[in-house]
This record gives C-alpha cells, sequence and structure tokens, in this order.
C-alpha cells in the first residue's frame, strides 16, 4: 500500500517535470535603437569693453554779410540804364514801298466740262445704203471738247422679218470741234478700210446672228464720250459723258 503511493506520487512527479519543459518559448524581442542625447553645454563669455567714442562738435565758420555790396551794385545798374533809356531818341518806322509793281494774276484756265447735252443728228434718215458705199453720218457739235473727248457713233443691224441684230461703234472727231452747234460729219467705210472706221465687222457679225437677208433695218445715234483706252483706235474703251441722240432709222442691202 505505502509503495502504490510512493509510485503514484512518482509518476505525478514526472508528469509535473515534462509538463514544466515543455512550455513554449517566449519570443525574444531586440531592443529598438535609442536616438543619441544631444547636450549643448551654453558657456557665458563676457562682451568686450568698448571704448567710448567722442562726439565731434559742429565748427561754424560765420559768413562775413554781402548785403550791403549787393545793394549797392543793384542800384547803380538801375541808374545807368534810367539814364540810357533817358538819353535814347524815339525810333522811327517807315512805310515799306514796294520795288517792283503787283504782279496780275493770270486768268483761270476754263476746264472742259465733263458731261454734256445730247447731240442733235441730221442725217442720214430714210435712206437706202449698199455694202461698199461710205456711211457719212452729220450731227451738231456740243461745245468744245478736251483732247481725250470724243463723238462716238453707235450703228446695228436688224431683222427686217422678225428678231435678232447685231451692232458696233466708232470714236473719232476728239477734242474741241468749233462751237457748240455746229454741223459735224462722221465717216464710216466700207470693211476695205482696215485702218478707219469701218462696217466690215459688223457684216460679218450679221451673218452668224440673223437668218440670210438682202435688206437690213440700219439704225443709228451719237453720244460724247471719254477714251480711258485708246490701245484699239478703232474700238477703244470709252465711258459716256452725256445721253444718247435720238435714233435715226435707214436701210442696208448687201
Amino acid at each position: 500500500m505505502i509503495r502504490l503511493h510512493w509510485l503514484f506520487l512518482s509518476v505525478l512527479g514526472l508528469v509535473a517535470l515534462l509538463g514544466c519543459q515543455q512550455r513554449p518559448a517566449v519570443p525574444t524581442i531586440a531592443p529598438e535603437p535609442t536616438e543619441p542625447v544631444v547636450v549643448v553645454v551654453v558657456t557665458a563669455t563676457s562682451q568686450p569693453t568698448l571704448a567710448p567714442t567722442k562726439t565731434l562738435e559742429a565748427t561754424i565758420t560765420p559768413i562775413p554779410t554781402l548785403t550791403p555790396v549787393l545793394t549797392e551794385t543793384v542800384t547803380a545798374t538801375v541808374r545807368a540804364t534810367n539814364v540810357a533809356q533817358a538819353t535814347r531818341p524815339p525810333a522811327r518806322t517807315s512805310a515799306v514801298q514796294p520795288t517792283q509793281p503787283p504782279t496780275e494774276a493770270a486768268p483761270p484756265t476754263t476746264a472742259a466740262p465733263t458731261n454734256f447735252v445730247a447731240p442733235m443728228v441730221f442725217a442720214p434718215e430714210g435712206k437706202a445704203f449698199r455694202d461698199g458705199d461710205t456711211l457719212k453720218f452729220e450731227f451738231s457739235s456740243v461745245g468744245a471738247l478736251a483732247p481725250e473727248q470724243c463723238y462716238r457713233v453707235d450703228m446695228t443691224l436688224g431683222n427686217p422679218n422678225g428678231s435678232g441684230g447685231v451692232g458696233d461703234y466708232w470714236v473719232g472727231l476728239c477734242g474741241n470741234q468749233s462751237n457748240a452747234g455746229d454741223r459735224l460729219t462722221f465717216d464710216v467705210k466700207p470693211g476695205r478700210f482696215r485702218d478707219q472706221a469701218n462696217y466690215g465687222t459688223l457684216l460679218v457679225s450679221a451673218d452668224s446672228v440673223i437668218p440670210p437677208t438682202p435688206e437690213y433695218v440700219m439704225r443709228w445715234f451719237v453720244t460724247i464720250v471719254h477714251v480711258t483706252n485708246a490701245s484699239d483706235p478703232i474700238h477703244p474703251t470709252t465711258e459716256g459723258l452725256s445721253p444718247a441722240s435720238a435714233s435715226l432709222e435707214n436701210s442696208f442691202f448687201r
């Protein structure tokens, strides 16, 4: 009985010993580094003693008084000026006489007008012309013209039996042309006169526009124009300076 008691105690002690040896190990935590402590030592030092500075006293130098001298000088100058003005004789002014007689202004130049009344037309009217005839257009002068101002004659050939027609124009009688109301004549020649006003181009155009016909209705009128480009002497570029005259009618046969 006693042996069993000791055996039980021995087993219990052994179990207790084994239990102590199997306890889990506590992990070792590495210590964190600590920041170094900086110690600042302040040592009081004595400031050097500065030598006292000496204050310099301002030295004032008296300036001699100039008032009496200036007063006497100015007074003497004023007196001298008054004396000079009193003895100077008054100036005399005399009228300037012209050395040459005045020049008379030249009379203004009368410029040619830039617009005119419509010319009056006289002939031809109600006549018949054939290819090869010279057409003589007669009308009145509107007065003096400038060199680049001219008369322009417009003529059309129309279809007597219906619509269709062609036209052409010629420019001439430029500049002056005597007095207003004077009778003027403007010639338009057949097509063989290539270097002069001629109706050759007008007939060629009529053949391509109007159906073949032996007769055309011929109409014409006159205006005053300003030539802006004379590179083509037969058909220069123009701008109108007057209304168109009345239109006169004739017949033209091929």
